[in-house]
């Protein structure tokens, strides 16, 4: 049940659990609240909470927005409400469905003039919000690069368009603020307080077009929200609508929000994929481009050294003819040999590389050695010299001037429009011809992320359908794929919730900048804490993640990374992040000085499988030394924990183990350290009753990395301190799919 009334110039609308209000002069949001608790909207002044974008701008910087009309209904216990908006031209339906305390808000945009429009964005917003009293107010943006637990009075004070520090946002790349959602990031934005038991939660979700998250602050509040790309040709009378933009209040602390957001995803139908290879979440990849080695036949040479360091996975970066300006296997020289996801003709191998038999040899060899290959998926476009572009011109997207494009900033390619069912046939049928070929484990899909619309006026379709058509592309490729190959898997660029719905598993660039960003000293240990517990939250339930060191991209998207390659502070980072249950990839090269630590890294994954199904427990071992980071696993009956020291000095550190969190019996317990494959020792003390657990002091070397591993009783005898490495569970008790 529900119930509207008007008070002064607002339209109030009350549920059991809370209100909202639109002013009836120009339909804005004025109001959100708990009943009879403080409004949390329009704090210090009164902003916009629908907008639109036209081809020659924002329309309310030329135009006020104009309340026209509301209808209100209860179905199923849901409270349905519809404010319709004049701006300028338009007419703007904003629709709210509240259940609850979770809004699930969506928009439609109407012309109703006399001449087409092109529109291409549209932004919802909660008009400068605040949760609590300035000084406790805190702002969190999770799987971004912003800080945790942000105060509100720095982020309060920036501006739409402008990009803060790194005191804010210490991993911002390529000049964007956030992820656009959901296939980069999960749009979640957030607001809390350190003192009220109150959480205002907003994020976006679709299937049909993505989403840039959108604060702008006044000194006082933040508005936060999303600007849809719901981009196309607007005819007279026409409508566009898509995307849904979700609001939540949740009582409780941060953490109790956090959870409360991760177990939207299956209400909301978001949940991984339940037939994962059980080898994908055990994986040790070895990325690289045959070329770097000469091509097919000197790579095939490789793989039983990469084999016995532990590697059991090989991505291939692009092998197909592409615009090679060197005439030469490609060396990494992306201006003077070109680059080789600038393919032109799909259905050739790279001559350069050797010949099919090669290749064909090259995959024999690695299943003969118990690897798998994983072949790059170049899903973007191909070569503005590629046969496609005179042959298939209806494949490609457009301008508003009908004039082919590029994206992603490939300006050497054009860009396919993944919505042309003709484009998600060749794939589908080219991607199972070439599998069943070769005989290849899956694919590294490449970059499926949102691109720019496809302006071509011939399309009955939206403009902006073009960029998830690639779901439609990549789903069935899967089932082909696994008819094929039962065990075969899809490895995905991105990391957004998206994402783990239709591939195996996903990079995360996230995680590694933030990773570095700590090595670093520009984000705290603590601070990598919080934000890697928010960041698993924030997914999917399952979704498995690959982090690294250093990839082909680290040149661009993180160069420190390829410079100190090879040191303890590369080691730590990467012990961190295997630490912590991420799949490892290393890139070419990075094995070189470093086969014996790999092999060992490998060997403790292999032998420890809390490492790849343990829970994660982050920041609950305080430590006296800020330097000091650690991450606790638990897995039924085992306890690992993982200790890095982040800083360059040789520190003595106290640490506190939650003996009681952890459930552990009173008793004599010692600690194995795997790295260094011996019992921890320290003054002459090789156990500690459970209690004592409570101060454990360690010395820690500058940047170094301990793997606890947590045994019940007393060490043996200092002789045979190599102890044999615990016995794996039995299968049955693995780690299940969502």
């Amino acid at each position: 049940m529900y119930y509207e009334y008007q008070h002064e110039q607002n339209l109030i609308v009350m549920t059991a659990e809370m209100e909202l209000g639109f002013s009836t002069s120009t339909g804005m949001l004025t109001l959100l609240r708990r009943p009879n608790q403080a409004n949390i909207l329009n704090i210090g002044s009164v902003g916009m909470s629908v907008d639109v974008q036209l081809a020659d701008g924002w329309v309310s910087e030329t135009h006020f927005p104009r309340y026209l009309s509301h209808h209100g209904r209860e179905v199923n216990g849901v409270t349905e409400l519809t404010i319709n908006i004049g701006l300028g031209f338009l007419r703007i339906s904003d629709t709210l469905q509240i259940t609850g305390t979770l809004i699930r808000r969506s928009v439609a945009v109407t012309n109703s003039g006399g001449n087409e429009a092109r529109m291409h964005w549209v932004r919802l917003s909660w008009p400068y919000a605040r949760v609590g009293s300035y000084s406790e107010a805190r702002f969190e943006a999770p799987s971004n690069s912003f800080r945790p637990r942000l105060d509100i009075a720095a982020v309060s004070k920036l501006r739409r368009g402008t990009l803060p520090g790194q005191a804010i946002a210490p991993a911002i790349r390529r000049g964007r603020l956030f992820e656009n959602a959901p296939d980069r990031g999960p749009g979640l934005l957030a607001l809390h307080s350190t003192s009220e038991s109150d959480n205002l939660l907003c994020w976006y979700w679709s299937r049909d077009q993505s989403a840039w998250p959108d604060i702008d602050g006044n000194d006082l509040g933040l508005t936060v929200g999303h600007e849809l790309e719901i981009a196309g040709w607007l005819a007279p009378d026409a409508t566009l609508s898509g995307g849904t933009q979700y609001c939540m209040l949740v009582q409780g602390n941060w953490y109790d929000a956090m959870h409360a957001f991760h177990n939207t995803w299956p209400v909301l139908g978001v949940r991984s994929v339940p037939d994962v290879p059980d080898w994908v979440c055990a994986a040790n990849i070895f990325e690289t481009h045959v070329g770097l080695w000469g091509g097919f036949a000197q790579f095939t040479q490789e793989l039983a050294r990469l084999h016995e360091l532990g590697f059991d996975t090989i991505n291939l970066m692009p092998i197909w003819r592409y615009n090679n300006l060197s005439s030469k296997p490609w060396d990494m020289n992306w201006q003077a040999a070109g680059s080789p996801y600038a393919i032109e003709d799909f259905e050739q191998l790279e001559p350069t590389l050797g010949t099919e038999a090669e290749f064909k040899a090259l995959v024999d060899q690695a299943h003969a050695l118990g690897m798998r290959v994983l072949c790059d998926l170049v899903v973007q476009g191909c070569s503005r010299t590629a046969r496609y572009v005179q042959e298939r011109p209806g494949w490609f997207c457009r301008d508003e001037r009908g004039r082919l494009v590029s994206s992603h900033g490939w300006n050497d390619t054009y860009s396919f429009d993944w919505a042309n069912p003709e484009v998600q046939d060749f794939y589908v049928d080219w991607t199972t011809r070439f599998a069943q070929t070769y005989q290849i484990d899956g694919w590294r899909v490449d970059a499926p992320h949102r691109k720019e619309p496809n302006w071509d006026r011939r399309l009955e379709r939206m403009a902006a359908s073009t960029s998830f058509g690639v779901l439609t592309i990549v789903e069935r490729m899967r089932q082909a794929l696994r008819q094929i190959n039962p065990q075969a898997a899809l490895l995905c660029e991105l990391y957004g919730p998206l994402f783990p719905t239709n591939h195996d598993f996903a990079y995360d660039y996230l995680a590694h900048l933030m990773f570095f960003h700590a090595g670093l000293g520009v984000l705290s240990p603590y601070e990598l804490g919080e934000w890697l517990e928010d960041h698993f939250l924030a997914l999917p339930k399952g979704a498995i993640r690959v982090c690294f060191t250093e990839t082909h991209d680290t040149r661009d998207v993180n160069p420190i990374a390829d410079a100190v390659r090879g040191s303890r502070l590369a080691r730590l980072l990467m012990i961190g992040m295997v630490g912590c249950g991420f799949v490892p990839m290393l890139w070419t090269g990075q094995e070189v000085g470093q086969e014996a630590w790999i092999k060992q890294v490998f060997s403790i994954r292999a032998n420890y499988p809390i490492l790849r199904h343990g829970k994660q427990l982050f920041n609950v071992m305080p430590c006296d030394v800020p330097s000091v980071w650690s991450v606790l696993r638990v897995w039924h009956e085992e306890r690992l924990a993982v200790v890095l020291n982040m800083g360059p000095h040789r520190r003595t550190a106290t640490l506190s183990m939650p003996v009681d969190r952890m459930q552990m019996a009173e008793g004599e317990y010692h600690l194995f350290d795997l790295v260094r494959e011996q019992v921890l020792e320290y003054a002459g003390r090789r156990s500690w009753r459970r209690d004592d657990l409570l101060n454990l002091t360690l010395i820690l070397e500058p940047f170094d990395s301990l793997m606890l591993h947590i045994r019940p009783g007393s060490p043996p005898d200092p002789a045979a301190a190599k102890a044999e490495p615990a016995a794996a569970p039995p299968t049955t008790t693995r780690r299940k799919k969502a």
